[in-house]
This record gives structure tokens, C-alpha cells and sequence, in this order.
């Protein structure tokens, strides 16, 4: 679950289908079981990779709006604009 948002069903289903495409390449077609350091090669590299910018920007929201009640009201005010609106609701509908 991301801290900021309280969303994580999408990625959450997004690395679950990314750890199950990196096992199954790194299987060979069923000739192999890869290794803990491989799957950490792949697969939560390549998911750090692509996701990672994403948490950076939800952590630092977090650190800056969640840090005391004045900067949560600060956020519920930001929030209340129709353009923050519109580009939180593009942003998980077009992921």
C-alpha cells in the first residue's frame, strides 16, 4: 500500500506479474529453478526501475504533507483544486 495515496492494488498486481514473468524466463523452460540473487537480479531490479521514480515521489509527499497537522491541512486544501483532481485521477486511470 502506498503510504500517500493508501492505493497499491495496481502495483501490487503489476509485481506479482512481473516476479512471475522474470521466474519463468530465468526457468528455461522448466529445465531450471533460478536462485534467490537471480530473481533479485531481475525482476526487483527491473520492478525498482520502473516503479521506483513513482515511491520517491509518494515518500517525499509523504515526508512534506504528513508531517504535522498543519501540512495535512495544507494538502486537504491542495486537494480541493480541480486540476489536482483531474491529474490524480488521470494518473491511476492511465497507469
Amino acid at each position: 500500500v502506498t503510504k500517500c495515496s493508501g492505493g497499491g492494488s495496481y502495483f501490487a498486481a503489476k509485481s506479482g506479474r512481473m516476479a512471475a514473468e522474470a521466474i519463468v524466463k530465468l526457468m528455461e523452460g522448466g529445465k531450471r529453478l533460478p536462485t534467490q540473487t537471480e530473481i533479485e537480479r531481475t525482476y526487483i531490479a527491473d520492478y525498482d526501475k520502473l516503479y521506483g521514480p513513482t515511491y520517491t515521489v509518494l515518500d517525499i509527499l509523504q515526508k512534506v504533507f504528513y508531517s504535522n497537522n498543519g501540512a495535512r491541512e495544507a494538502f486537504v486544501e491542495l486537494c480541493n483544486s480541480k486540476y489536482v483532481q483531474q491529474v490524480t485521477f488521470d494518473s491511476y486511470l492511465y497507469k
